[in-house]
């Protein structure tokens, strides 16, 4: 896990540009702490900054040049089948520099091409340079799991593994962007390529650049997307299903343990990250365990916990209610770019108290979004259930309408458009999202204007449009969930949490192959069609009952214990607002928040506490990157 940072200049002149790139890296030191390393040539200058995970020694160093010296590379994070390709192409380790699933890239890259993205498991962004052809390359894994930010101007293309180093380049506007702030506020993140900041991009997940002294090109090489015509599994025994499903799981998990350095497991009380403890043991392969516990006032050290056996110790992070408060700015200041999910922090605080034991970590993000977990049983059910009620008078039907349909129109526009939509289009009508948008009033409050610089829900509105014609209502929530919330919220802040500890996270759900084999899982086997306490990731509960214990089977999703927002709202010193209120940043480009911050603290519940949490995290994130004002 590494940083990548660089500037490729269209007319073939990179000799000014050293001092930028190394003012990049310089913001990210804490991605890399084991080295790093500089390169100037022709029309590129790319850095890279270290963190030791395979091969250790000096052998590791980046930028890489390929054994034939026509390809350069900066990459930042893992390929797990690394030693798999390397057998593919007929190496042999002492065919080899180094250790490292960098130089491997490079052959597979020498052999493939952009067809090795394909064949690549893991996560990444990097930077690869063909110097026969003056070509640059960036590409970013499937689902997002590694960062990679984008800004241009005429003359040159800047790009970093973070938006705060990225703004180092002295075309960066550093001023957040207006229209972008609509997202901001609705979803509490942006949804790539756009960034909160004016001019700064991201490059989308699944998706690769070239930049050529003509200019550049960003094409698709991934789509989530799951199968309903011609599933992979129709037919299939259900017991066969299970079986399949857990040695996928097995082998994702096993893979994400290819390291040189000490390994652990971020273990929650819920059944994703329980269901990679047992496909571990189920493997013979035990690692430490780390759970996040939230203790009262004056509470026991932040660090403690009894190991359970020699080879797989568990422990306990204990973390107070002061001590929350106290890395609220050092956590949201680090983030990779400003998000607003009061679960950042609590990560943050797990990683930082376990970091001193291990540097990978693996984790159960993504299960939810791949194997369709949260509420969706009761959510798709209240949906349906409301398709069915549509012909009703709208006078009746007027208080669903506004709670369970998101949308800048007025209920009868909204009634409409729900009598039109078909069973599988229901969710598109109502656009259903798993965290639930701030109403378009709040928006306009917030903004100060009743007129908004872009549709509300625009970018919701085309994913629900480019899903697949047949695609089930179960299918659509997912790919939507997927390249929303899973892609631009969680993925983002695992990885900035875990690179401001100098760690690594790694996702055995993401897992190429197991993701694969789920998307022609019919709706079913995924999500029961009636609601219930424990009617999600059917696939993985069937699997898990002989291996978990049954009270984390049956257990229904429950959120990390970060703590409400309106405890500190309730503050006596006034802390929230008056952090928000003191950031001039934050005013410019919400005029609105005094007016909305003076309601009382019980106004703040769902999405507003939600959007509370993202201003918060835009406070202290704009003020340590030097982002002043508003477009």
């Amino acid at each position: 896990m590494c940083g990548i940072a660089g500037v490729f200049r269209f007319d073939g002149d990179a000799s000014e540009d050293t001092s930028v790139v190394e003012a990049m890296l310089a913001r990210m030191q804490r991605r890399g702490p084991d080295d790093h390393g500089l390169r100037s040539e022709g029309p590129l200058t790319l850095g890279h900054r270290r963190l030791a995970i395979l091969d250790l020694s000096a052998a590791g160093h980046q930028p890489m040049e390929s054994s034939c010296g026509r390809f350069v590379v900066s990459f930042n994070g893992e390929i797990y089948n690394f030693a798999e390709l390397r057998d593919e192409i007929g190496l042999r380790q002492a065919d080899l520099r180094s250790a490292t699933d960098t130089e491997i890239l490079l052959h597979a890259w020498a052999r493939w091409g952009v067809g090795a993205l394909d064949r690549m498991v893991g996560q990444w962004a990097f930077a690869l340079y063909d110097r026969t052809a003056r070509r640059l390359w960036l590409a970013r894994d499937r689902f997002g799991e590694k960062p990679l930010f984008l800004c241009r101007s005429r003359a040159a293309l800047a790009f970093a593994s973070s938006l705060q180093a990225l703004v180092q380049a002295p075309w960066s506007s550093r001023r957040i962007d207006r229209a972008a702030m609509v997202e901001y506020l609705t979803l509490r993140y942006v949804v790539a390529p756009r960034t909160v900041v004016k001019g700064c991009e991201k490059l989308a997940p699944g998706h690769y650049l070239t930049a050529t002294p003509r200019g550049v090109e960003v094409r698709r090489w991934y789509m989530p997307r799951f199968r309903r015509s011609g599933r992979s599994v129709a037919g299939r025994k259900r017991a066969d299903l299970t079986e399949e499903f857990g040695s996928l799981l097995g082998q994702a998990a096993r893979r994400c343990l290819v390291s040189d350095v000490p390994t652990g497991l971020l273990l929650s009380d819920g059944i994703d990250s329980h269901g990679i403890q047992a496909a571990l043991a189920l493997e013979q392969r035990e690692v430490a365990t780390f759970t996040y516990a939230m203790a009262p006032d004056g509470g026991a050290a932040r660090r403690s916990g009894t190991p359970l056996s020699p080879r797989a110790p568990s422990w306990e992070i204990l973390v107070t209610p002061e001590q929350r408060l106290a890395a609220m700015g050092r956590a949201f200041s680090s983030l990779s770019e400003p998000l607003g999910d009061g679960a950042a922090l609590a990560t943050w605080l797990l990683i930082d108290g376990a970091r001193e034991k291990a540097t990978v970590f693996l984790c159960g993000h993504g299960g939810d979004e791949i194997l369709g977990g949260y509420r969706l049983s009761q959510d798709r059910f209240r949906l349906a259930a409301l398709h069915r009620c549509s012909w009703l008078p709208r006078a009746i039907l007027q208080p669903l309408i506004e709670s369970k349909m998101f949308g800048g129109e007025k209920a009868a526009h909204r009634l409409r458009l729900l009598r039109r939509a078909s069973p599988a289009q229901v969710p598109a009508a109502a656009r259903y999202l798993i965290q639930h948008p701030l109403r378009i009033e709040d928006v306009c409050v917030l903004l100060g204007s009743a007129e908004l610089p872009e549709p509300y829900l625009g970018t919701v509105d085309r994913f629900y449009d480019e899903c697949a014609a047949d695609a089930a209502d179960l299918d659509r929530i997912q790919e939507v969930m997927i390249r929303t919330f899973l892609s631009e919220n969680i993925l983002s802040f695992a990885d900035s949490t875990a690179m401001d500890s100098s760690a690594e996270l790694r996702m055995p759900f993401l897992d190429r192959d197991l993701v694969e084999f789920v998307f022609g899982l019919a709706p079913t086997e995924r999500v029961s069609p009636w609601p219930g306490r424990a009617n999600t990731k059917q696939v993985l509960r069937r699997w898990a009952r002989p291996h978990v214990p049954p009270d984390v089977v049956g257990r229904r999703k429950r959120g990390f214990p970060y703590g409400h927002i309106r405890e500190l709202l309730d503050r006596g010193d006034g802390l929230v607002r008056e952090r928000l209120l003191g950031s001039a940043t934050v005013r410019a480009a919400v005029p609105g928040l005094s007016s909305w911050l003076a309601r009382p603290s019980d106004f703040f519940r769902g999405p507003r506490e939600k959007t509370v949490w993202s201003l918060l995290a835009l406070s202290h994130w704009s003020e340590a990157s030097g982002i002043h004002g508003c477009d």
